[in-house]
């Protein structure tokens, strides 16, 4: 059943998110859906000179917004490559292939990221898991972690 009545809003500061080690990556969850009804997620993400993000994919069920906000982040697609400077939104909805990387190979960049439903944050937590927990990830195991979350390789077909 939905909350009736009046709910308190959130203030989400840096210093008090939680802190996510993905790889070279730096994930800062400031929400999770706990506070939406899993509606929306919302995170920052580092991104150190020459990383690169996950394989190339695409996601069935949810969207993603990536506003930049420090540096140059590239985002990789079959159509080419777009670049998205400070201040600048790249929307990627349901089907759309993509996958993104530092355009830089020496200066920082940073997006902060929405996620729709907000459950696809758990995601991070679990990639975050597995190597913490020492584990090599193979390309299976990552396609693995990404279809729990409706996430598929660029070879799967969106359509059946």
């Amino acid at each position: 059943m939905p909350l009736r009545g009046p709910v308190p809003v959130k203030h989400c500061k840096k210093e008090d998110a939680e802190t996510i080690k993905i790889g070279p990556m730096t994930c800062w969850v400031f929400e999770d859906g706990s506070n939406t009804d899993n509606r929306v997620g919302c995170v920052t993400i580092s991104l150190p000179g020459g990383a690169s993000g996950p394989p190339m994919h695409w996601h069935r069920f949810h969207d993603e917004c990536f506003l930049v906000t420090k540096g140059t982040v590239r985002f990789v697609t079959p159509d080419g490559n777009l670049d998205a400077a400070q201040g600048e939104l790249m929307v990627v909805p349901p089907r759309a292939i993509h996958t993104f990387e530092n355009a830089s190979a020496t200066e920082e960049a940073e997006f902060f990221m929405t996620a729709t439903p907000g459950y696809y944050i758990d995601y991070f937590r679990m990639l975050a898991k597995s190597v913490d927990q020492g584990k090599k990830l193979t390309p299976p195991d990552v396609e693995h972690l990404m279809a729990l979350f409706g996430t598929y390789p660029r070879d799967v077909e969106s359509e059946p």
